[in-house]
């Protein structure tokens, strides 16, 4: 059984890396725009969708650890993070290739972002990474509805 404060230094490393790899996303979204990018705000996007995808792996992971200890209240998140993984995975990869179903599937990333950040944000108090979730929902939605069918 993991140990509270092996919980604690795995949560800051999980929360390390979904900051540096939200770093990385930024920096390689400038280049693309820099580039000529086909569709900066598609772009942003795949960028936001990306990050909100790191986010989600290491609530996750959270709450499974939680979860196998016995602590039930973040089943709920944990199910919402779950279909927020497959639609923002799904998001990026469409939004990346500039797909014409781009903007049909951000419409349901908005909805299913939505159910993840009202999942999530009740924990973000006591849980980091339950509110880098939620917040990477929140950044995720203002980005979807502007492509948004």
């Amino acid at each position: 059984m993991m140990e509270r404060r092996e919980l604690l230094v795995a949560s800051a490393g999980g929360i390390a890396a979904l900051l540096l790899a939200a770093r990385d996303a930024g920096t390689a979204a400038a280049e693309t725009a820099a580039a000529g990018g086909p569709n900066p705000k598609v772009d942003a996007l795949a960028q936001a969708a990306g990050t909100c995808t790191v986010a989600g792996n290491v609530c996750l992971q959270h709450c499974l650890t939680l979860l196998a200890q016995g602590d039930k209240s973040l089943g709920d998140c944990a199910k919402a993070v779950s279909q927020m993984l497959a639609v923002c995975n799904a998001m990026s990869t469409l939004a990346a290739f500039n797909s014409q179903y781009a903007p049909r599937l951000a419409k349901l990333c908005v909805d299913v972002c939505t159910d993840c950040e009202k999942a999530c944000r009740p924990h973000a108090e006591h849980h980091a990474v339950c509110k880098a979730c939620a917040d990477a929902c929140v950044a995720t939605i203002a980005q979807a509805k502007l492509i948004a069918a």
